[in-house]
């Protein structure tokens, strides 16, 4: 199932091309469903902001906030199979820029959603009030924006991350060098010993 030690110690794929297949193809299943689940975020918050309609502006909050279900789980899943797939390759986990850049933007876009994201859905749903003329009070105006900016700025890092893993720029991470170790002469330590 997996290649020669040497080979993988030369950096080579530690999965099998069938394994490799296997995980890429769920991987880019998973992640796919991510960027939508992000991208219909962002779309029901932009119509519950936009709407003039107070009764279809909950509604599309309580769908905003059905749809997060799956939001963690698309997260974690797309981030356990991409760990997976770089240590499996010959990329490596920290030995490759792009690699780094994808996991930080992953692990990114999963903190700000946990702790942000999902507080404010939770908080502008009960909060929501409207005038007669249409217009928000009782819910606080960055609220809103919070909601459309976040999803907005989530879907921009994953198109990062996706774009980054087609083109894998800037090479290598470059490790400093051990310093070379310089052995003491045995007369010397023999000479300090019996002083």
């Amino acid at each position: 199932m997996s290649s020669t030690p040497a080979a993988a110690k030369r950096g080579a794929r530690r999965l099998s091309p069938r394994a490799y297949k296997l995980w890429s193809t769920v991987h880019l299943v998973i992640a796919v469903g991510w960027l939508g689940v992000t991208l219909g975020k962002l779309v029901l918050g932009l119509a519950a902001v936009l709407t003039g309609a107070p009764p279809r502006a909950q509604s599309l909050y309580l769908a905003m906030d059905a749809i997060d279900i799956v939001f963690p789980p698309l997260a974690i899943a797309t981030l356990v199979s991409g760990v997976v797939l770089s240590l499996g390759t010959k990329w490596g986990l920290l030995r490759h820029y792009w690699v780094v850049t994808k996991l930080v933007l992953t692990v990114a876009v999963i903190v700000t959603a946990v702790q942000l994201e999902d507080h404010y859905v939770r908080r502008a749903v009960p909060s929501l009030q409207w005038r007669d003329d249409g217009t928000f009070f009782g819910a606080r105006p960055w609220s809103a924006i919070l909601l459309l900016a976040l999803p907005a700025i989530h879907l921009l890092m994953l198109l990062v991350a996706t774009v980054v893993s087609v083109y894998k720029p800037w090479g290598k991470i470059r490790r400093a060098k051990p310093a070379a170790r310089v052995e003491a002469p045995v007369a010397t330590v023999r000479e300090r010993l019996f002083r």
